[in-house]
């Protein structure tokens, strides 16, 4: 009996050993281990799929990231419901343009419910460019096609998404260079050709490309309501250094073939706005080969 118990002690010092000898101390009292912090998901919404991709550059694949249209006319003509303002109340950002580019956004973000949404106006702190019109001054609303404006909107969308995750600020951080970086090298390929755009002089037709022709510091005639043969003569302008800048998007009953035109982008709704920049961009700095 005497040599049963002894056994049986042995058997139990042994397993009591064991337990404390093959134990996981990473999985012993969990409940006083500090709780693993995990990534912040968001679900973002912007109006457009240019704004869509600009948020893609600053979160790569680590939100939800959606887009409520493409085209313009879509845009313009978008008449929302309980439906649409129901969603996007459910959505952590939305993110818009901030000019009269929507002129539904002021009434919809009214009706928004405001919870958690946070409304990110992509214009702010932009100094937004004004037209005359009949002798009342208009908003220009397409600043995106314009480089520093650009930025700035690009800036704007890392900010609001390092505000709502700020465990992550120096990864998004970093994207938004990286996208800055990019950019300011693709353009640099053409910085040449755009000082050599100086010796031109451009005329416009309307002030859909005010924001760009500014950053690139382009000698630019507004057309009034002469002809343009006369506007020529009136100017004493040069016909064979003169480029008419046309909306490519818009057409004109006027009779451009005995110019040399070029048909820039203000907007394309499956082009990024930093190709659309590059794009116009590259077909102005084309001139240069052609003519040389």
């Amino acid at each position: 009996m005497k040599k049963i118990t002894f056994v049986m002690i042995i058997i139990t010092i042994a397993f009591s050993l064991g337990i404390g000898l093959f134990s996981n101390p990473l999985l012993a009292n969990t409940e006083n281990n500090p709780k693993i912090l995990r990534d912040k998901y968001l679900n973002i919404i912007t109006v457009n799929k240019p704004q869509y991709q600009m948020v893609k550059k600053i979160v790569k694949d680590k939100h939800n990231v959606q887009y409520m249209f493409s085209n313009e006319n879509d845009i313009k003509e978008f008449k929302y419901n309980k439906d649409v303002i129901e969603n996007v109340s459910n959505m952590d950002l939305f993110i818009y343009t901030g000019t009269t580019f929507e002129p539904w956004a002021n009434s919809f973000i009214g009706e928004l419910e405001k919870g958690n949404i946070g409304i990110i106006n992509l214009s702010r702190g932009m100094r937004l460019l004004n037209y005359d019109v009949n002798g009342s001054s208009k908003e220009n609303p397409y600043y995106f096609e314009g480089i520093e404006a650009y930025k700035i909107a690009l800036y704007n969308v890392k900010a609001a998404i390092q505000d709502r995750d700020p465990e992550n600020r120096e990864y998004y951080e970093e994207n938004y260079n990286n996208a800055i970086k990019e950019l300011n090298d693709k353009i640099d390929v053409y910085s040449k050709k755009i000082e050599s755009l100086n010796s031109y002089t451009f005329l416009t037709l309307n002030n859909n490309f005010d924001y760009l022709i500014k950053d690139l510091g382009l000698n630019v005639l507004k057309l009034d309501n002469r002809e343009i043969s006369e506007f020529i003569k009136i100017n004493n302008l040069d016909k064979n250094k003169l480029v008419i800048l046309k909306d490519g998007t818009e057409q004109t009953s006027m009779d451009l073939s005995k110019y040399s035109v070029v048909n820039l982008w203000k907007y394309d709704g499956n082009m990024s706005f930093d190709d659309l920049i590059l794009y116009n961009v590259e077909v102005l700095t084309d001139l240069i080969v052609e003519n040389s």
